[in-house]
This record gives structure tokens, sequence and C-alpha cells, in this order.
């Protein structure tokens, strides 16, 4: 018997597998060329494949239902409500964003002059790194004139000044110290529950007046800082807010970032 397409006259006998007959097709058999030199087994053992990747259907089928843990919408860095079971909450990475040039101060007060304000603070605009973040805590760098009296508030408003949230601490302003030289930061804290939208502003806030006893915030006056603006609630113009041009409030808020992790 010969095979087509062979050019040569001198072809070689050959025989099939004789072991192979009514044993069902045992495929485990060893393929041989003509001259019996072994080319490969038509069927391997895959015990050993076939075990590994009943372990891998496993690991993917737990990886699967894990994710199904993580509560629907995503899990988003500032709010999270209905934690799953087995995962906890943490706020342990503590973020700052600062404005630290101080080479001027201005004075908080309600007096009636063009300049007069019971109020200033900073304005966090579009493209702020604090938009969309839950203030903790503010740091103004504050100094007084005189003996002022009363107490001071930090607020988080909207952009026409609403409030938003009132800071849980308050200032006595007797204990700061005399001229915007001598300025020191002093913390108001938030709960941190707050989002920040943006146009918000954090701000300052002193209502007891009495001529020549003030308070006052330390600011720059050589530029603005991007994307926020420097704001005050003008006592003479029924409290409407306006923009302090080409200076920025000398500040620190820090924020929280909360994130879950599976325990």
């Amino acid at each position: 018997m010969a095979f087509g397409g062979s050019t040569s006259a001198n072809t070689k006998p050959h025989t099939h597998n004789q072991t192979l007959q009514n044993d069902g097709g045992d495929l485990s058999e060893t393929l041989t060329d003509m001259n019996g030199v072994a080319l490969y087994s038509l069927i391997t053992d895959n015990t050993a494949a076939v075990a590994a990747n009943t372990v891998n259907i496993a690991t993917n089928t737990a990886a699967i239902a894990a994710i199904g843990e993580v509560p629907s919408g995503g899990v988003i860095t500032y709010t999270l409500s209905g934690i799953p079971a087995g995962w906890t909450l943490y706020e342990d990475i503590a973020s700052t964003i600062s404005q630290t040039t101080q080479d001027r101060g201005r004075d908080i007060n309600t007096g009636t002059g063009s300049s007069d304000r019971n109020q200033m603070g900073q304005q966090f605009n579009t493209g702020s790194l604090l938009v969309g973040k839950n203030p903790e805590t503010v740091t103004w760098y504050m100094y007084k004139d005189g003996s002022p009296t009363g107490t001071i508030y930090a607020y988080i408003t909207d952009s026409l000044g609403a409030i938003r949230e009132t800071s849980t601490t308050t200032l006595d302003p007797s204990t700061l110290p005399t001229g915007d030289t001598n300025a020191i930061g002093k913390d108001f804290t938030f709960t941190g529950n707050t989002i920040l939208a943006a146009g918000d502003m954090i701000t300052i806030q002193y209502t007891v007046y009495s001529s020549g006893n003030t308070v006052g915030i330390k600011c720059k006056n050589t530029g603005v800082v991007a994307n926020e603006a420097f704001r005050q609630n003008n006592q003479p113009s029924a409290g409407l807010w306006s923009s302090i041009a080409n200076e920025a409030a000398t500040y620190d808020v820090t924020w929280a970032l909360k994130y879950i992790r599976k325990t």
C-alpha cells in the first residue's frame, strides 16, 4: 500500500497498530511515524491541570461573590451609607490645603465705614482641591487691637453666605495677641459631614464692635489663589458679600479621607 503524492518508487510497507483493535479506541497510545519514531501522544494525562483549574474556578467564584458585597453604586471617598457586613470605615489619612503668605492684616468689625465688615472668608470655586471634600478643621491666623469682647465663630456657608455648618469650637477674642505682626493660628473644628460644593465659603465672624476694639485675620496682598476668592460681608451694604481684589486669606483647611476596607 502506498500513499498518493509521493514521487518515490520505493515505498515502504506499513501496518496499523494492532493493539488498537477491539479496545474501544485507546487514544492515549503514542503516535509514531513510518519509521517507528514517536511523534506525540494523542491524549496526555491532564489530571493535574484539571485539578488546578478546579481550584482557580473556586477562587474566582469567591472573588465574584466578594465583589457583590460592595455597596451598589460604588464607594465614594467622602460619603457612605449602609456599610456592608465585613467592611470597616477608616478616616486615617489627613490632608491639608493652605495659603501661607501673611503680609498684611485685615480687621473684622461692625462699624459703618466703607471697609467695615463682620465676616470674612475664603471662597472655593470649581477647580479648587477643597471642592468635594469634608472640612474638619480651619485655622485662621488672628490678632486683636484694643480689648475686644464677645465670641468668634467660624462657618461653612454657601456662595451667598447662608450658613451650612457652624464650627463646634469658638474663640474668646481677649485671648488673641495684640497687633497683626503677632498673629497666631487659631483652630475651629467642624463635624466633617459637610461636603463643600463649588462656590462655598469657609468664614470667620466677629459681631461685637466698639471703637478701637477689633479682631483681624492675616492675608496676602500679592494676588489671588487660583480657583478661590477672598470675600467679605459688607455691613454698610446690607450684608452683601463682595470679593477683595488681588488678595487671599491666610488659612489651613484639613479634612480626612474616608474609605472602607474589607476586614
